[in-house]
């Protein structure tokens, strides 16, 4: 089990690492990388609508740095969200990985940081919601920092 919870403290670490870059295509890539650990991480623990969205968030990071116009993609997006989750519905809690990856996928087009941190604080908590009921303690207590350290930048981002 110490060596699943590891999983996601790397795939965490390089989220954080994700926020602190200015160029929207920087992001998306750590993300990518984050999102094989997180798509690791909760296939290990069980929790396969949230390793399948994850390994969905790959592709959608990938297509948006390589498109030109993000919003055709975002309903392709949402659907496979929609299908991962019914084929792996688990219970009401299968839910949560799929909105928050699609209200996260949503504020990404935009391309500008600070709709992107508020997209990725609601991302963090549905997130943490999922994390309780297939008992990842390490993603719960990394998205609840996660949200503490985006809520930091979007004060400082305001304050300019």
């Amino acid at each position: 089990m110490f060596y699943i919870q590891l999983i996601g403290i790397l795939a965490f670490c390089i989220l954080v690492l994700s926020f602190y870059k200015k160029d929207t295509v920087m992001i998306l890539t750590y993300q990518i990388t984050s999102n094989f650990g997180y798509t690791v991480h909760y296939f290990l623990l069980g929790g396969l609508s949230g390793a399948f969205c994850s390994l969905i968030g790959i592709f959608r990071n990938i297509t948006l740095i390589k498109s030109n116009n993000n919003k055709i993609i975002v309903p392709i997006f949402i659907f496979l969200y929609l299908l991962v989750t019914i084929i792996f519905y688990e219970g009401i809690y299968s839910l949560f990985p799929m909105i928050a990856n699609s209200i996260y996928l949503i504020t990404l087009i935009y391309k500008k940081k600070k709709t992107l941190l508020i997209g990725a604080i609601i991302s963090s908590s549905l997130w943490i919601l999922y994390s309780v009921f297939v008992s990842s303690y390490v993603s719960i207590l990394t998205e609840s920092i996660l949200i503490i350290s985006n809520t930091i930048q979007l004060i400082k981002i305001n304050k300019k």
